[in-house]
């Protein structure tokens, strides 16, 4: 496997990468920048936008743009204009919250979750489903750090994870009401061992990769909950991983140099 890093750009806190087929590039965020960033593919050029709060996640728009997710709502965004128009508030009781992990099923559906943004310790969190008109129905509470959502190649597994405890989830799914149930552990980290489950992604033969965050590897995960892949990486801060490329076979992570010393930053991409 061939790792290496595709832009200089050095962020606090790599997020959400999103592969653009038409553009041959990838979206991604800074969350403490707070800022929007895209790295062509072509000339590993990055751009990058100043956003007015932290943002949470991106998703890409079905006709133009981009779908942002910032402290009070959810934004969508046009970058050669640079217009950034707000489509939905959030109705947070917890207003020290913000947008965290977030992605959209096979039916346009947006589920969100969100976080304390001063304390990840804090249960506060809260886990959200936005249905094609942007109406918002909460699914779940008391969240620390809600993470790693994915959905099965057939869209009837979803998985879900609150990094703070550990433990990856797989719920049934039924894609035609964005309904979930039927919690089960689908896999268990050590976090004083192994770090933190951070972002995932699926793969056509549903794989669940996901990131360790503090443990500086790439996970694979078999569709039966046993560990196929644990991959070293250059970085000991991995936060999101997500599939792109020509034929879709290429891992874009992202990562942070947030809490990094000085030798750690030069010692890693």
């Amino acid at each position: 496997m061939d790792i290496h890093c595709i832009t200089e750009e050095r962020v606090l806190l790599g997020e959400s990468p999103v592969f653009s087929a038409e553009e041959n590039c990838v979206y991604w965020i800074d969350i403490l920048g707070p800022s929007l960033l895209r790295t062509d593919l072509n000339n590993a050029e990055t751009m990058s936008w100043v956003l007015p709060s932290a943002p949470g996640m991106i998703a890409l728009r079905g006709f133009a743009g981009l779908m942002v997710a910032l402290e009070d709502g959810l934004y969508s965004f046009n970058p050669p204009t640079r217009k950034l128009e707000k489509l939905a508030p959030f109705e947070e009781v917890h207003t020290e919250n913000r947008a965290n992990d977030g992605k959209c099923d096979i039916a346009g559906r947006l589920w969100l979750g969100t976080i304390n943004k001063t304390d990840s310790t804090q249960s506060t969190g809260g886990f959200y489903r936005f249905d094609s008109r942007l109406a918002a129905t909460k699914i779940g509470s008391d969240y620390r750090i809600p993470n790693g959502l994915a959905w099965s190649p057939d869209d009837e597994i979803m998985y879900h994870t609150d990094s703070r405890g550990g433990a990856v989830y797989s719920y049934d799914y039924d894609a035609v009401t964005g309904e979930r149930s039927g919690e089960k552990e689908f896999f268990k980290f050590d976090r004083e061992k192994s770090g933190s489950v951070d972002g995932a992604a699926m793969d056509i033969e549903g794989g669940y990769w996901t990131v360790l965050y503090g443990g500086g590897k790439l996970i694979r995960l078999l569709p039966d909950g046993t560990l196929d892949k644990e991959i070293p990486l250059p970085v000991s801060q991995p936060t999101m991983p997500a599939f792109g490329g020509p034929e879709m076979k290429t891992l874009f992570i992202t990562t942070a140099a947030q809490n990094l010393s000085e030798q750690e930053l030069a010692e890693q991409p």
